[in-house]
C-alpha cells in the first residue's frame, strides 16, 4: 500500500479512536469538508501541505502515519523540512515525492 493511502487510513483510525468528524479535521486544517471527503474518498491527491497539518494535529510524525502494519521498523524513511513559498516550489516538491515513491518501488521489484 502507497504511503499517502496509509496515511489516510490511520488519519481516519485516530480520528475515530479520539471521536473526532472530518468535518472537525477540516475546521482544524483550514479546510473545506468536501475536500477532506474527497481526499478520503481517494478523489483528491494528498499533498505534503495536508500531510504537514495531519501530523501538527494528531500528534504523529510522518512516519507513524505513512506507516503500516508491513511496513518494517528497520525501512528508511525521509523527512523533508521547511517551508516553501512559491507555487513552482510546492508543484516541485510534490513531483519529487512522487518520483521518489516510484523509485523506491522499482526498487522492491
Amino acid at each position: 500500500m502507497r504511503s499517502d493511502e496509509n496515511t489516510l487510513l490511520n488519519v481516519k483510525g485516530w480520528l475515530a479512536e479520539n471521536q473526532y468528524t472530518q468535518a472537525w479535521l477540516a475546521n482544524q486544517m483550514g479546510v473545506a469538508p468536501s475536500l477532506i471527503s474527497q481526499l478520503f474518498n481517494g478523489e483528491r491527491k494528498l499533498q505534503p501541505v495536508h500531510i504537514a497539518k495531519m501530523t501538527e494535529i494528531t500528534g504523529k510524525t510522518i512516519a507513524e502515519l505513512a506507516s503500516s502494519e508491513e511496513t518494517k521498523a528497520d525501512e528508511l524513511v525521509y523527512s523533508l523540512r521547511g517551508k516553501i513559498s512559491t507555487e513552482d516550489g510546492e508543484r516541485g516538491l510534490a513531483q519529487l515525492l512522487l518520483d521518489v515513491e516510484h523509485f523506491a518501488q522499482l526498487i522492491v521489484k
